[in-house]
């Protein structure tokens, strides 16, 4: 029998209106804001049921507006490649901690990893990497690129373990009670 592997793969989502997360902010701030002060007197006038619905709504936008990046790991010849080709800085402790420079490596590492990219409703994208991600790279925050690093590092040289989720196992156990 052969044996054929798919190599792993992560996602990425990326919302392509950051105003929206200012947005919401504020929002989930003001329903906390008097939510907390509904608790304290149950008989002040409240808006928390207009204001949770103004965060989902923001929520639902931001979900709208975001783009979802398939990264597949590379294989294992190609990131060991890689690496050897990508010696850490001297004097970089991130460098050090990773044994190769991250930064040179990701330039490299992180385009050949992207698989796809989808909308919102998980359809395909015409999404020509070599021409669109340098300029789409550029105008991110490193916020947003470092979770494109993570992701890159997590199906390339993270645990390949089988996961094991212990609330979704407690949820589908009969609890024996009628």
């Amino acid at each position: 029998m052969a044996l054929t592997i798919k190599r792993p793969e992560t996602r990425v989502t990326l919302c392509l209106d950051g105003d929206l997360k200012a947005d919401h902010e504020a929002a989930e701030a003001e329903y906390q804001a008097e939510n907390s002060r509904r608790l304290a007197d149950p008989r002040l006038g409240s808006s928390t049921r207009a204001l949770a619905q103004k965060v989902l709504d923001l929520e639902e936008k931001m979900r709208e507006q975001s783009v979802a990046f398939t990264i597949r790991g590379l294989k294992r010849g190609t990131w060991t490649d890689l690496t050897a080709e990508h010696a850490p800085r001297e004097g970089n402790a991130l460098d050090n901690t990773y044994g190769f420079n991250i930064e040179a490596l990701m330039t490299e590492a992180l385009p050949q990893s992207i698989a796809g990219v989808e909308n919102n409703k998980g359809e395909p994208l015409d999404f020509d990497v070599p021409a669109e991600w340098p300029g789409l790279v550029d105008d991110m925050t490193n916020s947003q690129y470092e979770d494109f690093v993570l992701a890159v590092l997590r199906v390339n040289a993270g645990r390949n373990e089988v996961p094991f989720s212990l609330s979704a196992f407690r949820t589908t156990q009969d609890s024996g009670q009628s």
